[in-house]
């Protein structure tokens, strides 16, 4: 089975699916695990945790998974009540699940060629991805604009991905020198007008840098400047944060763009699988915009497959 994304809800089905005995192969585009639970480096050692900032945990079985993952190190409570962040960064819980499985980073898949009943994957160019490895089972778990494109170039339709929107968003990651700009871990704004919608010292996480921040532009904020180059995106949201609140020195200030940050229209329902074709759509699409809702959206579509018995 082929897994594309790497994110917590590929991360959640291929654990799931792993444990059941499948072989699975997840591919992803960028340098490591996590998805929009990310964790960039900057210089100097720097790290931000610039997409997902916490996850909290409501239904039962991902609840047994966050007190594991507390037990092992492997998250923290952090932000106020019920509230997580992976430790030593927003990857860690990812990379936890993809322990043991096989993983392909910096590998984008740009195809799903048919191939009898099963399924090839290329890069964009034609190039095969596991080459000589054909699956019967394909799982889209990035976000759905990426997923329809994959389905159009197969000549295949999963009948509510297309319903799924994104708000995009703008995020600055700062270090600073200086005392604490603000009290408590985060302040959030729920103004539409305003420029951000949330900013948080990313350093009282646990085991995180001092003197760093991470802040969120607002999504009205981030579609009128989408195109905008990163570099003067971050000149701009620098400017904007000082005249909220007292940042020092500025150390470093890099800007990120998220077209599909957070999930504005789910499908509604916890996945989307066509068994006659074997493939299969899961994450924050399909629920909503939380981590816990990605993880429950993968392991839902990794449990419709083993109790489908799909091979």
């Amino acid at each position: 089975m082929a897994i594309i994304g790497a994110g917590i809800a590929g991360a959640a089905a291929a654990h799931r699916l792993h444990a059941a005995g499948r072989r699975v192969v997840v591919f992803d585009k960028s340098r490591g695990p996590g998805g929009r639970m990310a964790t960039r480096r900057g210089p100097d050692g720097l790290r931000f945790d610039h997409g997902a900032q916490f996850f909290t945990a409501r239904d039962p079985r991902f609840a047994a998974r966050v007190e594991d993952w507390t037990a092992r190190g492997v998250a923290a409570p952090w932000g106020g009540p019920h509230r997580h962040a992976g430790t030593p960064g927003m990857s860690a819980p990812a990379r936890d699940l993809l322990a043991g499985i096989d993983l392909r980073c910096g590998r984008a898949v740009g195809r799903l060629v048919r191939d009898g009943e099963a399924w090839r994957l290329q890069e964009a160019d034609g190039t095969a991805l596991a080459e000589g490895t054909a699956f019967s089972t394909v799982f889209l778990t990035c976000p759905s604009p990426q997923s329809l494109a994959l389905l159009a170039g197969a000549g295949r339709d999963l009948p509510g991905v297309g319903d799924v929107r994104y708000a995009p968003c703008w995020t600055l990651m700062l270090a600073h020198d200086g005392p604490p700009p603000f009290d408590g871990p985060v302040r959030e704004d729920r103004d539409p007008d305003a420029v951000f919608a949330w900013i948080a010292r990313d350093d009282t996480k646990p085991g995180r840098d001092g003197g760093t921040l991470v802040a969120h532009a607002a999504p009205a904020w981030s579609r009128a400047n989408l195109e905008e180059p990163a570099d003067r995106i971050a000149e701009r949201l620098v400017a904007a944060l000082k005249t909220l609140v007292p940042v020092g020195t500025v150390r470093h200030a890099a800007a990120h763009r998220w077209r599909y940050a957070q999930v504005e229209r789910a499908v509604g329902a916890d996945c989307l699988f066509a068994p006659e074709t074997g493939l299969g759509f899961a994450g924050d699409g399909c629920l909503g915009p939380r981590v816990e809702l990605a993880y429950l959206s993968g392991l839902a579509l990794a449990e419709r497959v083993i109790d489908g018995g799909a091979p």
